[in-house]
């Protein structure tokens, strides 16, 4: 069986899939095309009962834009965050989504300036 994590992580980015937008499990070279979804980095809290296991997942994702395109990083923004209130099951677990993030930077892909919107996702799951 998948751990709770993975099942998490396998549901965000098939969420993002579902929505149509690039995404990625890497950020990727220098010449990529944007817009792109990173679904990057997680961070977990399990606690234990006698029968159960449940926990916390952070799950962070990243989205790279370019900078005159600040609507439509904004628009995909509330989608995901739409669709991440839409998880409610893993293949063996519930899930929720307790509490989302968000900040919206200016970052450089090293030729040209990018918006780089970041998406910090809680789900509890039992």
């Amino acid at each position: 069986m998948k751990s709770p994590q993975q099942q998490i992580y396998d549901a965000v980015f098939k969420a993002s899939l579902e929505l149509g937008y690039k995404t990625l499990d890497y950020l990727p070279p220098h010449g990529e095309s944007y817009p792109f979804v990173f679904v990057g980095e997680q961070f977990d809290q399990d606690r234990r009962t006698k029968l159960f296991i449940f926990g916390d997942v952070q799950q962070t994702v990243h989205i790279y834009h370019d900078y005159k395109k600040r609507r439509e990083l904004t628009d995909m923004m509330n989608e995901l965050k739409r669709k991440m209130r839409e998880i409610k099951r893993t293949e063996n677990f519930y899930v929720d989504c307790t509490g989302i993030e968000s900040q919206t930077l200016i970052d450089s892909d090293g030729t040209r300036t990018l918006l780089h919107g970041i998406l910090e996702f809680e789900f509890t799951f039992h």
